[in-house]
């Protein structure tokens, strides 16, 4: 690889994953006890159970200094390794073991004996596919300007200067409490981290940048890395919460860049601690990967892509991997010739990137409420998803829109197990007309948002409760000034959102009902009941006309797209700023992202009017039912702008696919261009490309070990061909096939 040896490489790759064993991608976090001396920590098992033991001591005390202790714990004892192959420190301890314990047993407090109605419900809507709902400690972002201003010494110093300005009350003492012991922590792990490189062969700059760290905010482009990867390690592996972004990583990192350009640090260097510090996130090997964002806008409108945007996007390139995934916020002032850089990759197999529409999200954030400035300078994070800086957003529930379908052609029953867990409605001979059944559709929808925004809200007060944070809360100006914990309302936005998926399958399932049964009245709505139920078991013939009817969502046709934008506009008019839960104090929004959920509720969910069967996959985001986009990308494009992506402050996200040959030569890069721009200036939100074709697609499922680097885009995340399962390579081969 290059800018690494093969030894270095071969040593990071293995340090938290043992390569040659089979890796299952889901199991993110897997410590390797045997790999790390002895004479630096305890034994990982050793560690959980001493965490509990510990936490007797404390048991009196309020749950932020109970969690900082065992935070404190496991920084004091965990095996921890630095070698001369590489610049950065590993840990052992990566397996999150205070959610394994502390927050754990906190967790089971909530759900089993405070709110044990809630937690029935909220089992029962995942067991039947109906929306899936858990606590959300998935999706946040510190803010990086402070960490990398203030470093962790100075986070702390300012926390306890605000500390000692005030007259607190019992949570408030917790409140700073937490943050004092945690950050006194971090300090002392990255000491003890000095001093183990200090006595490494080799590992003399890894020392050195370590103690300035320690005490100071980092001042080169290395040490703004290590700050930026210890903070991650910490957060997410050891404190419970995701760092669902490494931060706008050219507008943040330039001033360390220049830094280091102006006091004769090379570029060579430069780049290769930029290798060291992707491959640590390749390594990692968390199945959804790591965003990092590039990109966006200077206060006076110029852009923010500078010299450094090149360098980060030529390194990546040269090292053929795919975790971090990138995000590119694109602005009108976005270089034509950056983007051209990231399509070429992107036509090179580098599906990793994804484009994110600035103009389009600024809109919906000052909508929403948000300054100007709030929105320009706006993370984005997770897959494409965004907020404001110092914001708290959750959505940890996946609603399907296709099981109030199944509702109302059951009288209110669920279409794969019988259970009345809709409300009770007319029997199918008594709707006269496609309104009728789109209205009762409407109202079983209704019922289902209002039941998981009252599950959702119940157990969101208990979410500090269950796992405070005292990291991220030390970086909100916000929680400082409030004395609360990020997750209890303290950031300075606090939004909830219902991710809503399978429009495309809705939209083109309505549509199938009313063509077929009060149009062209092949059918009676009871007979259709009836196919559906017998899983079209003899009714091929039926079911294929179906599938090949031309007005399908996603091809720029009139008529499912009007009914997809109705569907849109009626979730989000009954979603959008309703408030959230009592502590959080914010508002209600949507997201049209699904994640695994086209597969986990897809096995749940009945056979449906657009031809699909029982437990086939759904679609996923906004984009067409797979393998049902056959006009092309440019009508995927304006049907899918058709949906106002501005009226919701998250994702709607577009999943487009390409032919090789379509994108090939200077023409075809332009042809890729050209639709991006096209994609932005129609108001799109987020567009991610995967180049393939079908006989490629079906050569790698019949000879895997041909295609070890082939990489899919699979739902705002990348893998490997060879790590996703049949079924699922059988959708992209749909999808590829429909291709034009």
């Amino acid at each position: 690889m290059q800018y690494l040896t093969k030894e270095s490489y071969e040593y990071i790759m293995n340090k938290y994953h043992d390569q040659s064993k089979p890796f299952d991608p889901h199991k993110r976090f897997i410590r390797r006890d045997e790999i790390f001396s002895a004479d630096t920590g305890m034994e990982g098992d050793k560690i959980l159970s001493g965490i509990l033991d510990n936490d007797k001591t404390y048991e009196p005390l309020p749950h932020p200094i109970r969690k900082a202790r065992a935070f404190e714990y496991v920084l004091k004892n965990t095996r921890i390794s630095c070698d001369s192959r590489d610049i950065f420190p590993a840990v052992n301890m990566i397996d999150r073991p205070l959610n394994a314990t502390v927050i754990g047993n906190w967790k089971k407090e909530v759900f089993e004996e405070l709110i044990p109605e809630i937690n029935e419900r909220k089992n029962h809507f995942e067991k039947a596919g109906i929306v899936t709902i858990w606590p959300d400690y998935d999706h946040s972002v510190p803010v990086w300007d402070r960490i990398f201003a203030l470093g962790f010494k100075g986070l702390l110093s300012e926390s306890e200067n605000i500390r000692k300005s005030r007259k607190l009350n019992t949570d408030e003492e917790a409140f700073f409490e937490g943050i004092k012991i945690t950050y006194e922590a971090i300090i002392a792990f990255i000491g003890r981290l000095a001093d183990l490189a200090n006595t490494t062969d080799g590992s003399e700059k890894l020392a050195k940048a370590l103690k300035s760290i320690q005490h100071h905010a980092p001042e080169t482009f290395y040490e703004a890395l290590l700050v930026d990867y210890i903070y991650f390690m910490l957060c997410e592996h050891i404190e419970g919460l995701q760092v669902r972004s490494l931060c706008n990583f050219d507008r943040l990192f330039f001033k360390f860049y220049r830094h280091d350009i102006e006091n004769g640090i090379s570029e060579e260097e430069i780049r290769t601690d930029l290798a060291y510090f992707f491959l640590q996130f390749t390594a990692i090997g968390n199945y959804w990967n790591q965003p990092v964002y590039l990109g966006g806008e200077n206060a006076d409108g110029s852009t923010v892509i500078n010299e450094l945007s090149y360098l980060f996007l030529d390194t990546y390139d040269k090292m053929n991997i795919y975790s971090p995934k990138i995000q590119i916020k694109v602005s009108k002032s976005t270089p034509k010739k950056f983007l051209l850089k990231a399509l070429d990759m992107i036509r090179r197999g580098h599906n990793s990137i994804v484009f994110v529409c600035d103009e389009t999200i600024r809109k919906a954030l000052v909508r929403a409420g948000a300054t100007e400035e709030q929105a320009r300078l706006c993370d984005i994070k997770g897959c494409y998803e965004y907020s404001v800086q110092d914001g708290m957003s959750c959505g940890m529930n996946y609603l399907n829109l296709l099981k109030p379908l199944e509702y109302a052609l059951h009288e209110g029953r669920d279409g794969v197990t019988g259970a009345f867990d809709g409300l009770e409605c007319r029997s199918l001979d008594k709707y006269d007309s496609f309104e009728e059944i789109f209205e009762e559709y409407k109202r079983q929808l209704l019922n289902i948002i209002n039941l998981t925004i009252d599950t959702v809200n119940s157990f969101e007060d208990y979410l500090a409760h269950i796992n405070p944070q005292s990291m991220i809360s030390a970086t909100s100006p916000s929680c400082l000034e409030k004395g609360l914990d990020a997750l209890k309302g303290g950031c300075a936005k606090n939004a909830t959102y219902l991710n809503v998926g399978f429009l495309a399958d809705a939209a083109d399932s309505l549509l199938m009902i009313k063509k077929y049964v009060f149009e062209k009245r092949e059918l009676s709505l009871g007979r259709f009941r009836d196919i559906l139920d017998k899983n079209y078991d003899g009714e091929e013939l039926f079911r294929r006309k179906l599938i090949t009817d031309k007005e399908k969502y996603g091809n720029n046709k009139e008529r499912p797209d009007a009914i997809a934008t109705e569907l849109y506009d009626f979730v989000n008019k009954n979603v959008v700023g309703k408030p959230n839960a009592k502590l959080r104090t914010g508002k209600w929004n949507c997201s049209y992202h699904v994640a695994r959920q086209s597969y986990s509720q897809g096995s749940k969910t009945a056979a449906s009017p657009n031809g699909r069967r029982l437990g086939e996959e759904l679609s996923k985001n906004v984009s067409a039912s797979m393998g049902q986009n056959r006009e092309g990308a440019t009508a995927a494009i304006l049907s899918i702008t058709k949906l106002d992506a501005s009226a919701i402050t998250c994702d709607v996200a577009l999943d487009m696919g390409l032919l090789p040959s379509a994108v090939k030569g200077d023409d075809g890069l332009e042809a890729m261009y050209g639709l991006l721009i096209t994609f932005c200036n129609r108001g799109g939100h987020a567009l991610q490309i995967n180049v393939f074709d079908a006989d490629t697609l079906r050569d790698a499922q019949k000879h895997p070990e041909k295609y070890q680097d082939l990489q899919i885009r699979v739902c705002g995340w990348n893998v490997l061909w060879n790590n996703i399962n049949k079924v699922e390579q059988d959708g992209f081969i749909r999808q590829a096939e429909a291709l034009i």
